[in-house]
């Protein structure tokens, strides 16, 4: 019986101290399990932040060349827009060549178009409109004059005209005017005075008699009599109308 027993405590004594002892052993191992995984926890981290920091800086490297190409691209298709020309490698910019005309040309280029302004403005208000057929009616005969359409253009030229379109709204302004003068000064010139300018201006006619010469001095005396009332009339709007120039110092 005491065998019986003898054995009996040592299987049961046995599975319990071995118990124990793994117990104690398996307690720092599953600490030291915890902290391999938070390290790889943290390295998993890292690597998905190093990988985000990468993704977005080939994003950015990406639009930089984008956005550099398409502003190349752009800038050589306009370069007009923003750059008048070039000497040698140094640009000449837009703004700089309109600060330069504004210096030289700016007052009287704003005389110009304050006239413009004041002369449109006074044909609306009587009812004046020029339309295109009268435009190229007036181009037509002033080719003719001048002996072609390339002879009229080059004189356009010099006197700073330098588009078609430039041109048009030229004559268009001129028969704005002429429109103007007949409706405002409807002038009338006689006979005596024709007769008068003739015999004051014999020389300038050499030996042609009056008659010849008649309705030619009728127009020359006409459009100085319209010249000299419109020009006192356009002195006035000019002098009532309300005009800024913030180009003055």
């Amino acid at each position: 019986m005491a065998k019986e027993n003898t054995k009996n405590t040592v299987k049961k004594t046995t599975p319990i101290t071995t118990k124990k002892k793994l117990k104690k052993i398996s307690k720092p191992m599953a600490e030291e399990v915890q902290e391999i995984k938070h390290e790889l926890s943290e390295k998993k981290s890292e690597l998905k932040a190093t990988q985000k920091n990468n993704l977005n800086l080939i994003i950015k490297v990406v639009a930089v060349i984008i956005l550099g190409t398409g502003l190349f691209l752009l800038a050589k298709k306009y370069r007009g827009v923003f750059i008048a020309g070039m000497v040698n490698t140094h640009p000449v910019t837009k703004m700089e060549l309109v600060s330069r005309m504004e210096e030289r040309y700016g007052q009287m280029a704003f005389d110009e178009i304050v006239s413009e302004y004041l002369l449109l403005d006074a044909a609306k208000k009587n009812g004046i409109v020029v339309s295109p057929k009268e435009i190229d009616a007036e181009i037509a005969t002033n080719e003719a004059q001048l002996g072609g359409k390339d002879a009229l253009r080059q004189m356009a030229k010099t006197a700073g005209i330098a588009t078609e379109q430039q041109l048009r709204n030229f004559f268009s302004l001129k028969l704005t005017v002429t429109k103007l003068q007949e409706k405002l000064f409807p002038e009338t010139v006689t006979d005596e005075e024709i007769k008068k300018y003739f015999d004051e201006n014999k020389e300038v006619f050499a030996k042609k008699k009056i008659e010849e010469v008649k309705e030619d001095i009728r127009t020359q005396l006409l459009q100085q009599k319209v010249a000299e009332k419109f020009s006192a009339w356009f002195t006035q709007l000019r002098s009532d109308a309300k005009i800024v120039n913030y180009l003055t110092k």
